[in-house]
């Protein structure tokens, strides 16, 4: 099955026309984010999320977009080297691994600070004023 029609975003129907297309996926998700908690940095089940969605996507008819992926670990674990767990592969693809990533308009960062997102905003309320 090909999905060859859609909803435009922000529409009122929107949200719900999405829901009806992904009502069948079976891990938790939060539209296009998956996460995962576990305190195993080194445990597989993110991987395994990704295989089973990109196995969804594809009995689906859809497509992830590999380089739109983005990675970001949350690890407050000092003894941990962020380089040496394991990147996340989708399609053959390395995602990126990424230090912050903009949710819903808010900048999420790898140590949960909100120094990013408060200096986004600075930036973007002077080119208002100035």
């Amino acid at each position: 099955m090909v999905v060859e029609a859609g909803t435009l975003q922000g529409t009122v129907s929107g949200l719900n026309d999405f829901k009806l297309v992904i009502n069948d996926l079976t891990f938790n998700t939060c539209y296009a984010t998956v996460l995962i908690v576990s305190k195993d940095v080194y445990d597989v089940t993110l991987q395994t999320a990704a295989d089973d969605l990109v196995h969804w996507a594809h009995s689906n008819g859809m497509m992830i977009h590999t380089n739109k992926t983005k990675e970001l670990i949350i690890c407050f674990n000092k003894t941990v080297n962020a380089e040496d767990i394991p990147p996340l592969c989708i399609n053959g693809n390395n995602i990126d691994r990424v230090t912050t990533f903009k949710l819903l308009g808010v900048f999420v960062s790898s140590d949960l600070s909100w120094e990013y997102h408060v200096m986004y905003l600075l930036r973007k309320v002077a080119n208002v004023l100035y």
